[in-house]
């Protein structure tokens, strides 16, 4: 008898347990994982009305840059030429929009550069300076401080070979002898490509970038094209544009937004990848063809998002 009440002792025991954890830690513990899941899904809820909303506001911005663009840039491009040059990594479709943009502002397109891989990495930087050296005495016309950089020298060079002058004036020149060798002697070292035959020397140049870099590390080597860039636009009326990314701390075109220097000589443009941000690449360009050099876009832009527009408020 003692061996089969001890047994039913524990039954009672162990079942007197359960219940009390049922009512219990585990009751309370599984409320609280309720809780959590609950609380959880609210949050991807939250966040994907959140995704919505900004493909909403992406798509409007789109379709109203595509409806109200062609009136807003009618004619502004009218009697001015333009290169174009691309960094490496520039989105193709997008390069093509913005040329098409050009054209429909009644612009002229005198060719297209194509920057190449090299160029936008520091270990260029020996082949830069050798070469860019020796093309100087081949271009006495191109005058660049005795202590300028290779990268320096290189962007005078090339807005001597694609432009008319700092003023941007005339609108048109010849592609003579001088900017012949010079583009030669760059396409020879495998630095640039002309993608579209330069058929004259234009007043306007429109740089398009790439994404930003993928790391902080790799964002250093942004410093090559600010360079390069800001020497550029010492020489020749220039407006670069980029991706909404670029506009970031590891984007060129953020790295350009943050050096004094290339904000007096640049204009640029973020959201090239947008109807909006093609327009107001457009936009730029006239501004610069007329003495204005701005900051547009939609990120860190001081300027506003295009020319004409107010410039966001200070927090």
């Amino acid at each position: 008898m003692r061996p089969g009440l001890l047994r039913l002792a524990v039954c009672v025991l162990l079942l007197a347990l359960g219940i009390a954890l049922g009512a219990g830690p585990l009751q309370h513990s599984n409320s609280q994982r309720d809780r959590e899941l609950a609380s959880q899904k609210a949050e991807l809820a939250r966040r994907q009305h959140r995704i919505a909303s900004l493909g909403a506001g992406v798509s409007f911005a789109n379709a109203f840059g595509a409806a109200a663009g062609p009136a807003l840039t009618k004619s502004v491009l009218a009697g001015r030429s333009v290169t174009v040059v691309t960094l490496p990594g520039a989105d193709p479709d997008t390069v093509a929009k913005l040329r098409a943009a050009v054209e429909a502002a009644q612009g002229k397109i005198t060719g297209q550069v194509d920057l190449a891989a090299p160029m936008a990495r520091a270990s260029s930087r020996q082949l830069v300076e050798a070469l860019t050296s020796q093309m100087l005495t081949q271009a006495p016309d191109v005058s660049v401080p005795a202590d300028a950089s290779g990268y320096e020298r290189f962007g005078a060079l090339l807005a001597r070979a694609i432009g008319t002058g700092p003023s941007g004036q005339p609108a048109q020149a010849a592609y003579d002898a001088t900017a012949v060798g010079i583009m030669s002697g760059l396409q020879s070292a495998n630095l640039v490509k002309a993608s579209q035959a330069i058929t004259a020397r234009a007043g306007l140049a429109l740089v398009v970038t790439g994404p930003e870099a993928p790391t902080t590390a790799a964002a250093a080597d942004n410093a090559v094209p600010v360079t390069l860039l800001e020497a550029l636009g010492q020489e020749l009326p220039t407006v670069v544009v980029g991706p909404t990314g670029a506009a970031g701390e590891r984007g060129v075109i953020g790295s350009l937004r943050g050096s004094p220097a290339a904000t007096k000589v640049l204009s640029t443009v973020d959201s090239s990848e947008t109807a909006i941000g093609q327009v107001a690449g457009v936009l730029a360009l006239a501004a610069r063809a007329g003495g204005t050099v701005g900051q547009y876009g939609a990120v860190h832009a001081a300027d506003g998002p295009i020319p004409g527009a107010p410039a966001p408020a200070k927090p």
